[in-house]
């Protein structure tokens, strides 16, 4: 099927409902005629008039739900006629006449809860820029792919008004989530030329249901759960003016820009260099970033998220970068089932869709632990072996979290003391490319590598783990979740600090969250500020209550793996962590969008 469009959509005022179109005329620096012409400000903080503006300043669906009952239309002069619920005579507001913006404020103030401060009316009209206030400064104009929410209903067993999406151009004819393959694509929609910039992150006005006015569905949480990312659609800046109407055509022009595009770590294509079998068992796969994003985003010891269709069905997996070349890296892969199996399959050329690098556990964080930790050493919980060495970071990984070593490794300094304790089975170090490279890593006379075979010496005790990290300072652990948890204890009964332990485990797709939170007690939430908020478990996880308050807390994947969304609290003991998280909050934070509050939780700080 010829990729098409189906309807067109503006929203002349921010954060409220939608408003359908015929046909429309797109202009270079601009979107569809009309669309977020208009804002209200809820006195958050001060607009700039005529010019673009952050969403946090304005009334926003994801703050306020009731906004999606109100109805809106333009006029034939271009005035804006803006209806509350169960009111019969709108509110007409003219975009360019500054008396009627104030009176129309007053009236809209009326209608609405109170906000932190006065009600103002604010035109996205400006002479030099007659773009509307989109969330993302450049996102002329939004696409929305019917295919890619039809994939989502299926695997979710939910319907889905793509309306959510609150898109301008709702597209069919693509294959589920290929339009992602457009970033950096120029593409001619009817008339009118556009260049694809960006995929477009999804918030938690997507919960808002446009007909109910209520927050009902959590998408971002099942675009997570289901894609591995919270992406959806696409953004596209004008660059050449044309007329669009529903059955237009969507044909690619180009595939290549010049134009600049904003860096990001959200889901592109890559292109597989190399592929083949390693004498383990797992499997190496070698990619490349076209769009060279994978470099301004790396850190030693970050992690990258695969999207795949396996068996008809979107999945995801999170692997360790590895043996990084600038926007080159490689990922090794654990053949387990039928979703690393299809991926060596791959063979050099095929494209592969990938996302990050991301992650908190970096060469630079467990730096500055080591550094810290020399300053402030912890008493030993069991005494140490004698003998052992009395500094430095033990680095402890088990099967493929080796992965993590290969990672790590380049960022720590030479002369820092680095010991690695790698488990795995069946390990020949003349033969295995991956123990060969960490041998490479571990040559310098402050580096040490020990290996332990469980086909031979069968899996390590307590007693033999508490050896390997006898006398550090810092330690990493990397592997499965079981041998995350053992070898975490083993560092404790080390002596270790608990604030001086790495950890990462490894993940795979989460179960769905409601199931999760049923049961649990209604509990307060103090932020930063002084709000007060109630929590329910309807509410979602922290970071989704926090979010639906108008917090901005940064964010990748909202499933415990990547550790953006980390907040410090007062007592992390007063939370509840329900979601299978495997990144690292650090002492005194937790991982909001994994867990829940308890009684009483004041927030000091959100990200």
């Amino acid at each position: 099927m010829q990729p098409q469009v189906v309807s067109l959509h503006r929203f002349p005022v921010k954060g409220f409902p939608a408003e359908d179109v015929t046909r429309a005329h797109l202009e270079p620096g601009a979107g569809v005629p009309g669309d977020r012409v208009l804002a209200v400000s809820d006195g958050t903080a001060g607009t700039v008039p005529g010019a673009w503006n952050r969403w946090s300043r304005f009334f926003a669906l994801k703050k306020r739900p009731a906004l999606a009952a109100w109805s809106v239309r333009t006029c034939d002069d271009g005035a804006v006629a803006l209806t509350p619920p169960s009111v019969s005579a709108p509110i007409v507001i003219d975009p360019a006449d500054p008396d009627s913006r104030s009176s129309a404020a007053i009236d809209i103030a009326a209608h609405l809860p109170a906000g932190p401060g006065p009600v103002d009316v604010v035109t996205a009209y400006a002479p030099a820029a007659p773009q509307g206030m989109f969330d993302c400064e450049q996102g002329h104009v939004s696409l929305i792919s019917l295919a890619t929410v039809r994939a989502l209903e299926a695997q979710t067993g939910s319907r889905i008004d793509p309306l959510r999406f609150r898109g301008n151009l709702l597209v069919d004819g693509f294959e589920p989530l290929a339009e992602f393959d457009l970033v950096g694509s120029i593409v001619r929609i009817g008339e009118a030329r556009v260049l694809i910039r960006s995929t477009i992150e999804r918030c938690s006005a997507t919960t808002v249901g446009p007909r109910t006015a209520v927050s009902d569905m959590g998408i971002p949480r099942m675009l997570a759960s289901e894609f591995g990312h919270i992406h959806c659609g696409v953004y596209g800046t004008v660059l050449s003016p044309g007329r669009v109407q529903p059955n237009d055509p969507i044909t690619v022009e180009s595939d290549t820009t010049d134009h600049p595009l904003p860096v990001g770590t959200g889901p592109r294509t890559m292109v597989v260099t190399d592929s083949g079998p390693l004498e383990d068992g797992r499997h190496a796969l070698r990619l490349r970033d076209p769009y060279r994003w994978f470099a301004a985003g790396w850190e030693p010891g970050r992690h990258v998220r695969v999207h795949h269709q396996v068996e008809g069905r979107h999945t995801w997996r999170t692997y360790t970068a590895a043996l990084v070349d600038e926007s080159e890296f490689s990922v090794i892969v654990g053949v387990r089932g039928p979703v690393s199996t299809a991926l060596t399959h791959l063979t050099p050329g095929d494209r592969l869709t990938v996302s990050g690098p991301f992650g908190a556990l970096t060469a630079a964080r467990v730096l500055t632990s080591e550094r810290e930790a020399a300053a402030a050493s912890a008493p030993a919980a069991e005494a140490p072996t004698r003998g052992a060495p009395t500094d430095g970071i033990a680095l402890v990984t088990s099967g493929v979290g080796l992965t993590s070593a290969l990672s790590l490794l380049p960022g720590l300094p030479d002369g820092l003391p680095v010991r690695l304790l790698h488990i795995d089975r069946g390990i020949d170090e003349g033969a295995r490319v991956t123990i060969d490279a960490l041998t490479r890593l571990t040559e310098s006379r402050e580096r040490t590598l020990t290996t332990w075979d469980t086909a031979v010496r069968g899996r390590p005790a307590r007693a033999d783990l508490i050896a390997a990290v006898a006398g550090a300072s810092t330690a990493v652990v990397c592997g499965g979740a079981q041998f995350v948890a053992a070898a975490t204890a083993a560092c404790e009964a080390a002596g270790i600090a608990p604030d001086r332990i790495h950890r990462e485990a490894f993940s795979s797709p989460v179960d769905d969250l409601t199931d999760r939170l049923a049961g649990y007690e209604p509990a307060v939430i103090r932020r930063p500020d002084g709000t007060r908020l109630t929590w329910v478990p309807e509410d979602g996880t922290l970071l989704d209550a926090l979010e639906a308050d108008g917090a901005r807390i940064p964010y990748t994947c909202r499933s415990g793996a990547c550790g953006t969304c980390t907040i410090a609290v007062d007592d992390p003991a007063r939370t509840v962590r329900v979601l299978d998280a495997t990144a690292d909050a650090g002492p005194g934070r937790v991982l909001s969008c994994s867990t829940v509050p308890v009684g009483e939780l004041r927030v000091l700080d959100e990200g």
